[in-house]
């Protein structure tokens, strides 16, 4: 089988086979190519860019080609959260009673 020559940016130079690395090629070019791979020395997830050259490269060792991960979609359609907003969260997280006023707005906001 053939072997891969990759870098994981803790344990240096590793060697990987095909199945071990998730080729995405993103034809429109609006996402840009990619491939991924889990270490197997440290078990780190890594994901790295990949030009032309490399897809080629991966494609001629034997690595299936994957479609994009689509876009996450929107989950919230609110204000976007402020550092205000987080800072009031940290001071109430320091009170013990944080989860009683927590509940306490969400019932007078109901």
């Amino acid at each position: 089988m053939t072997t891969i020559k990759a870098t994981c940016p803790h344990c240096g130079e590793i060697t990987l086979t095909p199945p071990d690395i998730d080729l995405r090629v993103d034809a429109s070019g609006e996402q840009g190519s990619s491939y991924a791979f889990a270490c197997p020395s440290c078990e780190g997830y890594v994901r790295k860019p990949a030009d032309e050259r490399i897809v080629r490269l991966l494609i001629s060792g034997g690595v299936e080609v994957l479609e994009p991960e689509p876009e996450p979609e929107t989950r919230f359609e609110g204000p976007a959260l402020t550092y205000d907003d987080l800072l009031d969260f940290h001071t109430m997280l320091a009170d013990d009673a944080w989860l009683d006023a927590l509940l306490s707005e969400s019932r007078d906001g109901q």
